[in-house]
């Protein structure tokens, strides 16, 4: 709590609370002010733009390379989906297509770099453990634990290592053991019921991922559209929830988590029938554009992030815009605050899947 501000043009027995974020980042990234009837939430005004680094400026001051590293900050759960982003965009503009083999790597690192950021949002022992071998594992494949700096205009930095496969699969098989203990350490009490997100104010707020998935609106890039190679894996979607509540979120959490596993499974084999072969395309020394405007968008771990260029045909972005989906599902959430005790307030923060960086910018 860093501040109250009691009796302002208030109606008598309420109070206004500036409170600090509830999330595993623990940045201080957004507030929220509240007014309170008692222990009860009658009104939410967000405040943001304390973490705003103007990042969208900084891309059009930054040559295309170097708009992939500085494109990898803004969601540090999810680093690599952004290196991602930026470089299907550039490849839309460009009219590039990246070798099959490197298409597979990025799914697979994609895949990995999902896995990581969902089990962020449920801290155990166990799922920080893991959280550190696929660390371990991007260091291993790409040189860097944090910030992968991998994907590249026209695929990827370099092949991976042949001990990826045996690696990933130790990791997998980790997994699978917790998911059971994960799902029954939901606190169904504390969470059904909370926060609750209509279908109809999913679809207005704009929102994806497990937020969407929990409300019935089941948007995925990987089975709804051409996205690198997921309809080759033929694999169905899971079956959306409709209640819309912290549970439903949390359980399609998990669910998302659990089909990420088998997605990995089955790229290995494309991975070994494409051994050998190129992961990228020969680029000119200085990488253009051409003139116009081009959108691309990459399936996330909280959601789907869209990259819109408008490109005058130099070797930096006239503008570069990201679309962030921390930042509609932190507008879904506000109104649905309303009417629920403050103690119940972490919970439902949580359950949104928020990354501050993501979310300002």
């Amino acid at each position: 709590m860093r501040s109250v501000i009691a009796g302002i043009g208030l109606a008598p027995g309420e109070i206004k609370i500036d409170l600090g974020e509830f999330h595993p980042s623990s940045q201080g990234g957004f507030q929220l002010h509240l007014t309170l009837d008692g222990e009860v939430i009658t009104s939410v005004e967000p405040r943001i733009g304390f973490m705003h680094r103007g990042a969208e400026k900084l891309f059009e001051v930054r040559d295309y390379r170097q708009i992939m590293m500085l494109a990898n900050r803004h969601d540090w759960y999810a680093p690599f989906s952004s290196e991602l982003g930026v470089a299907l965009t550039l490849e839309s503009a460009m009219g590039i297509h990246p070798p099959e083999r490197a298409t597979w790597i990025r799914m697979l690192l994609a895949e990995f770099t999902r896995i990581s950021a969902l089990i962020a949002f449920l801290p155990t022992p166990q799922t920080q453990q893991l959280r550190n071998q696929i660390a371990d594992l991007f260091e291993f494949v790409t040189g860097n634990r944090v910030h992968p700096m991998y994907a590249r205009i026209g695929g990827v930095a370099h092949d991976i290592p042949t001990e990826t496969d045996a690696r990933s699969h130790a990791i997998l098989g980790e997994l699978q053991k917790i998911l059971p203990s994960l799902r029954e350490s939901l606190n169904q009490s504390e969470l059904r019921g909370l926060a609750v997100l209509s279908n109809a104010d999913s679809i207005s707020f704009g929102t994806t991922g497990p937020v969407a998935w929990a409300s019935g609106l089941d948007n995925d890039l990987r089975f709804d559209t051409d996205y690198l190679d997921y309809k080759e894996l033929g694999f169905s979607k899971p079956a959306a929830y409709q209640d819309g509540d912290a549970y439903s979120r949390f359980l399609a959490l998990i669910d998302q988590v659990t089909l990420s596993i088998d997605l990995i499974k089955e790229i290995f084999p494309h991975l070994e029938a494409t051994n050998g072969s190129d992961v990228n395309v020969v680029l000119p020394k200085v990488v253009r554009a051409p003139e116009g405007n081009s959108y691309s968008w990459v399936d996330g771990p909280t959601g789907i992030n869209g990259w819109y260029l408008e490109s005058a045909g130099d070797k930096t972005p006239w503008r570069l815009k990201l679309r962030s989906a921390s930042f509609n599902n932190f507008q879904a959430l506000v109104p649905t605050l309303v009417g629920h005790r403050i103690d119940q307030l972490a919970s439902a923060i949580s359950s949104m899947f928020l990354v501050i960086g993501d979310l300002d910018r």
